[in-house]
């Protein structure tokens, strides 16, 4: 078998950074978009947990959360995020 190079597709999500100010923010945003998620220490602005397509996954402060192509949402690390991810101009 000889191993191929493949490059990502460019591709435009939605993501939404939680913070310890914004969980009523991003928990509408979650619900409006007909995201699952529960709080695992209450709603005080620690961690909660988003259900994806993997189970269930915990977000903590700073992490960001993405809505994927398919509508599904999935949280990812902040240095992972600016490797990956770029602004796209409005």
């Amino acid at each position: 078998m000889t191993v191929k190079k493949y490059r990502k597709k460019p591709v435009v999500i939605e993501a939404l950074q939680y913070q310890e100010g914004n969980v009523a923010e991003v928990v509408k945003w979650i619900s409006a978009n007909d995201g699952s998620y529960f709080f695992t220490h209450g709603f005080d602005g620690g961690s909660f947990a988003i259900e994806t397509l993997e189970g269930n996954m915990t977000v903590v402060p700073n992490d960001y959360i993405i809505k994927g192509m398919q509508g599904e949402f999935f949280p990812c690390k902040p240095d992972i995020f600016a490797l990956t991810y770029e602004p796209v101009d409005a």
